[in-house]
């Protein structure tokens, strides 16, 4: 049972990673959808409370394109998390802004709402 809920976790990670970054990438204006209204985002130490605050956070960044070359997931035990499906997920790889390219490092708090994976917790962090 537990193999099974790490491989559906695995996937679920993989699948909304995906979706992630091109909603960062190509359609912040509709990034808040995938945050939970009162989600919360550390982004490189500034503080964004609020899906529609860190989607206005986001809107007012250059362009950017991300190159995801780790990704780990994991499923967040339901006893620590009162019965909720939450998964636990970690990316590294590439952001470019502009013409200036990072390594960055991303963790996502994520859990299930409405059969739709949202962000609780986001922490993004340029590795220099």
């Amino acid at each position: 049972m537990d193999r099974m809920k790490i491989l559906a976790a695995c996937t679920a990670a993989e699948n909304f990673t995906k979706l992630y970054y091109e909603f960062v990438d190509k359609m912040r204006h509709k990034l808040s959808k995938l945050y939970l209204e009162d989600g919360k985002l550390v982004w490189n130490g500034t503080a964004v409370d609020g899906n529609v605050n860190i989607q206005k956070f986001y809107e007012d960044l250059p362009t950017s394109f991300h190159i995801i070359t780790c990704l780990d997931s994991q499923p967040v035990r339901e006893e620590a998390v009162g019965e909720q499906s939450t998964i636990q997920v970690t990316t590294s790889g590439f952001v470019t802004f502009k013409e200036h390219k990072h390594l960055f490092n991303q963790s996502f708090l994520i859990t299930a709402k409405e059969d739709k994976w949202k962000v609780v917790s986001d922490v993004f962090r340029f590795q220099q």
